[in-house]
């Protein structure tokens, strides 16, 4: 095994292994509705203002879609990434990569493994990609688990298309 540090933090490993969690998140600026917060699990988009903040997404096969927050389900990043003291930081850890679950609504269609998701009209949610013209570039990733009707937690592998 071979581990090397310097005086400024790097670390350099040939492998790592990472057992707490199992997605690659960032540390982003959520904005939310008033007397709301991003719970984990909401799927976020860019904010149109050009802050650089994230918020839930509100529109159906949003080309702004950015990820999920984590830890919901209780699976948590793996990975967390972040700058402090600049604007690549903030409070909210949003999963770029890897599995997370995300809120979802059935009643625009059922949802089953394998399915494309994207943005939806229900804040914070995802659902089925069905018109592929629209999906490309609207997709968060593809589901794991099924949802067969109804609000509910669907497990995503995050890979934004």
């Amino acid at each position: 095994m071979y581990v090397s540090t310097n005086n400024r933090g790097r670390v350099i490993t040939d492998e790592l292994e990472i057992k707490g969690g199992a997605d690659l998140a960032e540390l982003f600026t959520v904005v939310t509705p008033a007397e709301s917060v991003a719970v984990p699990g909401t799927l976020v988009s860019i904010a149109a203002d050009g802050s650089g903040n994230l918020v839930p997404s509100t529109t159906a096969y949003d080309t702004r879609v950015a990820g999920v927050v984590s830890g919901a389900n209780g699976v948590m990043p793996g990975l967390t990434l972040r700058q402090e003291g600049s604007t690549a930081d903030g409070d909210v850890p949003v999963a770029l990569n890897g599995r997370v679950y995300v809120w979802a609504n059935a009643s625009y269609g059922a949802i089953a493994p394998g399915d494309l998701l994207t943005t939806s009209d229900h804040p914070g949610h995802a659902m089925r990609a069905t018109d592929r013209e629209r999906a490309h570039g609207t997709t968060v990733g593809k589901a794991m688990t099924a949802l067969d009707e109804g609000i509910g937690l669907v497990l995503v592998l995050v890979n934004l298309q």
